[in-house]
């Protein structure tokens, strides 16, 4: 997700690295309070209504090209079904690139690390990311400045919805940058005093040529073109450590077990995108969309819950139903966003009344039963229906032994 973006965000930043305006003022080294209102484009994937947040940094100018920032984020956005809202707050620790520094116009490119709080029906604490494009511009000539920037937020929030390990945001800032104290004018550059023509500085001693500067020299190095700052080998190539093919700084999961295939960022394969890796999907070719289990397959709409039984004329399940109960309570907590009916139902024989408690009773002990066992209450609503729906003949035993039976009934979102 994040390669996806970086790309048309570095080609921008490229783009304005055309523009380098000398800083004819010299540099402003103070410290600077950085307030901002923040509009959330939130990932679909969230099923929230984009929002406004803010955000309050301090900042610093290290040299002419790069400023630190740390700062403080926080947004609410609005679940668009129900009542409920992601509530986040987080810190963050920002670098930002300024391609020439200009009273008008000042374009940066920004790359940060953090922590986001999210708060839903829980509350999780998730590493963030964040990319993007900006622009400074000086009010009133004293430093106070303009700031605008775009900025694309990976929140690696596996909590909120079961089905997704990260949201991708856009987070659009509109603030300022206020300086604290006054500004230091330069000192004033003083010639140097001349040298007498006789003194010869002794000539440096040669080092071999090393383009990329990994440490590698020219004449050993197989990758002669490796980013700045990357880690390598002795032959001068980026890191593999999993050795799955992906280097360790574009590998989004840097300990992929051996020989699993992977995909660009180096994670497991996922090819019927079920939310199942390949290596642990038994039915690889699922519908697009479809609800699956642990497994990667596809769950019916209507599941008869078969070796599921009860005592005579009670709601007590039998303890031949226990392993069978505890595997779809395992399946029902990981898809939490998956709502399930549990329906009751029992043969012909007595009165409609009674069949119609008793078959209540029964769909009320399975839902108990795996909201113990870690499913959330929310997911599930018990239902009886009594005699109706047979599945078989109730004329025979064995067709009224299948008329009493559990179903889950998978309900829409």
């Amino acid at each position: 997700m994040i390669k996806k973006y970086m790309v048309p965000i570095l080609t921008i930043a490229s783009a304005l690295s055309i523009y380098a305006p000398v800083n004819a003022g010299g540099l402003d080294d103070r410290w600077h309070v950085t307030p901002a209102l923040s509009y959330i484009k939130a990932d679909k994937d969230r099923n929230a209504d984009n929002d406004l947040g803010f955000r309050l940094g301090i900042s610093k100018a290290l040299n002419e090209s790069w400023d630190i920032e740390a700062n403080l984020v926080a947004d609410s956005m609005d679940f668009k079904n129900g009542s409920g809202k992601y509530k986040q707050k987080g810190l963050g620790l920002d670098a930002l690139y300024f391609f020439g520094r200009d009273a008008s116009f000042s374009p940066y490119a920004v790359v940060g690390v953090g922590a986001l709080t999210t708060k839903t029906v829980g509350q999780s604490v998730n590493a963030m990311v964040n990319a993007g494009i900006g622009f400074e511009t000086d009010l009133t000539g004293n430093g106070l400045a303009l700031r605008a920037d775009a900025r694309y937020r990976v929140d690696f929030d596996d909590y909120s919805v079961a089905s997704q390990k990260s949201f991708g945001d856009w987070v659009f800032n509109l603030g300022l940058a206020i300086p604290l104290g006054s500004k230091i004018k330069p000192a004033p550059v003083i010639a140097p005093v001349a040298v007498a023509a006789a003194f010869v500085a002794p000539a440096p001693a040669t080092q071999p040529a090393d383009s990329d500067g990994d440490g590698i020299a020219d004449s050993k190095d197989r990758c002669p073109s490796s980013p700045a700052g990357t880690k390598v080998n002795a032959q001068g190539c980026e890191l593999d450590n999993d050795g799955d093919g992906v280097v360790d700084s574009q590998d989004r999961c840097p300990n992929s077990p051996a020989g699993a295939k992977v995909n660009v960022q180096g994670c497991e394969a996922d090819s019927d995108n079920d939310g199942v890796v390949d290596s642990q999907d038994r039915c690889p070719n699922s519908k697009a969309n479809a609800k699956v289990d642990n497994n990667g397959c596809e769950i019916p709409e209507v599941i008869i819950l078969k070796g599921v039984n009860f005592e005579t004329s009670s709601d007590r399940l039998t303890s031949n139903s226990i392993g069978i109960l505890n595997g779809v309570a395992d399946t029902l907590s990981r898809r939490s966003e998956i709502a399930i009916e549990v329906g009751g139902y029992t043969d012909n024989r007595g009165a409609a009344a009674a069949n119609q408690k008793l078959s209540q009773k029964r769909a009320q002990a399975v839902a108990n039963y795996l909201i113990s066992h870690g499913v959330k209450a929310e997911q599930l609503t018990a239902k009886g229906y009594g005699a109706a729906n047979p599945v078989a003949d109730n004329n025979t035993a064995a067709g009224r032994a299948q008329n009493r039976r559990v179903e889950l009934h998978i309900l829409q979102n």
